[in-house]
């Protein structure tokens, strides 16, 4: 890697591994227990949020009654055992990350997931020691497409955002 970057920031899902097909199992299981079939745009719609902002988006569009903390919990519950144990590291994932660590690249993560799935995955895949932050778009002011989560990571990191390269698949 060119020594133009001193950090690299990723993007987990879609990114670093392959989950993006699970959150549409989960939405539609989800919206069908509030009565609900899932709508063909709702993927496009949601894209990018942050798991906060996901959440309001289905209380203000389906009408939920529950706290936004309370969708988000189920979300975590119908998630877990999927980035426990199914979801798998993209090709190459894992020795990018060790080549990268081994030039003394910083390595963080922004997502617009939930942190403790993000944590939970790479700590499957043990690659959670090399990242030096990781960061969830709930912990910004503004989720994807804004840049707010990757701009905190590189803050935590020490590094000027214009030294980083970041790779995201939205």
């Amino acid at each position: 890697m060119s020594k133009q970057y001193e950090a690299v920031i990723f993007d987990l899902d879609g990114t670093l591994i392959d989950s993006m097909w699970i959150w549409k199992d989960i939405d539609m299981v989800y919206l069908k227990q509030h009565g609900y079939a899932l709508p063909e745009d709702l993927q496009k719609a949601i894209e990018g949020m942050s798991t906060t902002e996901t959440a309001q988006y289905f209380k203000d569009r389906f009408e939920i009654t529950d706290p936004i903390a309370v969708i988000k919990e189920e979300w975590i519950e119908m998630a877990w055992d999927y980035y426990a144990h199914v979801i798998e590291l993209k090709a190459g994932a894992f020795k990018y990350l060790h080549k990268l660590h081994r030039q003394g690249i910083k390595i963080g993560l922004g997502t617009s997931n939930f942190k403790n799935l993000a944590e939970l995955s790479l700590k499957k895949h043990n690659v959670l020691h090399l990242f030096s932050s990781v960061r969830a778009s709930s912990e910004v002011a503004y989720g994807k497409p804004s840049p707010d989560v990757f701009l905190k990571v590189a803050e935590d990191l020490g590094i000027a955002p214009e030294k980083c390269l970041v790779f995201e698949d939205t």
